[in-house]
């Protein structure tokens, strides 16, 4: 980092924004012998969660808009980890639920997510994880 100067060192936000970018690549890079990206174990995850639900609840929920949210879900589909079916309730709609083999995968992912998060998280002690958590969930609340 002494290769950036103070104007963006000092700021809380560049540095969330590197650390977010830092375990992002190392998720990533682990999901790959799963065959799935980020934005794709959210929708799994977010699925297993709420489902049966709409395409546009799972959009909401990982914070996307309609059109990547199709293209996420459609990935998922035609890999037979989700299944989209006409929503009764409106017939522009439609309702979304994970296979077993979505549900498999999602499993399989999160594990592989959380010694991702233990690697980049490695510096803090086990105390300073819990505060970072915590503030951090306040942040997002507030």
């Amino acid at each position: 980092m002494s290769d950036l100067p103070a104007a963006l060192t000092d700021r809380t936000a560049f540095l969330l924004q590197l650390a977010v970018a830092r375990v992002r690549a190392l998720g990533e890079e682990a999901l790959v012998e799963l065959g799935v990206e980020g934005r794709e174990y959210g929708a799994l995850a977010v699925l297993a969660h709420l489902a049966p639900c709409t395409q546009i609840a799972v959009g909401r929920a990982l914070g996307i808009d309609r059109t990547t949210t199709v293209a996420v879900l459609g990935g998922l589909e035609e890999r037979g980890l989700v299944d989209r079916s006409p929503d009764p309730a409106n017939r522009r709609a439609y309702l979304v639920s994970l296979t077993a083999a979505g549900d498999r995968v999602r499993a399989r992912a999160a594990d592989v997510l959380v010694a991702c998060e233990d690697r980049f998280l490695a510096p803090l002690d086990h105390s300073e994880r819990t505060q970072l958590h915590g503030t951090l969930v306040r942040l997002i609340r507030a």
